[in-house]
Formats: structure tokens, sequence, C-alpha cells
């Protein structure tokens, strides 16, 4: 008995279609609030939320940034990164840290900001300004 070589191509295709999404799944990692990464104990959780900007202490001997963060639902949070501080941070208005939670402490090895102002549209040449 032969097998069709359309049959074994598709059981190939499946099969690595399976992996594929086995894959992502296993790797993706959710958007939580500060209530649900407390309850969480897993290491790669993004939390979102609004930088607040004069909570921002950084300490270059250690690599340290720590900040406070509002999320979605107000709660505020804590973070600690370490790291070399991001060039926009001090600008930013959103930030994600890529994390998980230490007792009452966000443990951020990645931190991903949100500049408002690399996204307002510049205007074009010959255009007339309609700035403030």
């Amino acid at each position: 008995m032969r097998i069709p070589g359309a049959v074994i191509t598709s059981i190939v295709a499946t099969l690595a279609m399976v992996g594929v999404l086995t894959a992502f799944v296993g790797n993706a990692s959710p958007y939580v609030t500060v209530a649900e990464a407390k309850q969480s104990h897993d290491d790669g959780l993004h939390l979102a939320g609004d930088l607040i900007k004069e909570s921002i202490q950084t300490d270059p001997s250690s690599g340290h940034i720590s900040f406070r963060m509002k999320d979605k639902t107000g709660t505020v949070a804590n973070v600690v990164y370490t790291g070399s501080t991001p060039g926009n941070l001090a600008e930013a208005t959103k930030v994600v840290a890529v994390g998980g939670m230490d007792h009452d402490v966000f443990k951020a090895h990645q931190l991903l900001i949100k500049c408002p102002s690399k996204y307002e549209s510049q205007p074009t040449a010959g255009a007339p300004y309609k700035g403030a």
C-alpha cells in the first residue's frame, strides 16, 4: 500500500502548525492589572499603566530604576527595573513593565516606553503650522 504524497504533506503541515501554535501559546505573556500580578507567580507578565513621573528614581551604581505606575483600574504599583535607563523615560506617559511581583514590588526585566511626542504628526513642507 502506497500513501499519496498529498496525504504525507498534509500530515507534516498539520504537525508543523500544531508545533508553532504550541510554542506561541507557551511564550505568550498576558497583560495584567496590579491585583492580577499579585496573584500570579509568573515572571513574564506585562503590567501596563500610566507612569507617575515624579516618582522616578535612578541609581546608576546599582543599575536600578524605580517608579510608580497606575494600572487601568487606578491601582498604583511600585516598579523596580534593573538595566540601562531608557533614553525617553522622562517624556514617557505610559509604560509596560515585563516581569513579575516580588511581595509588593513589581520587578521588571524589560520596559516598553510610550512617548507621546514620538507619535505626534509633524507639519509637512509648505503646509501652514497649526501649533499652539
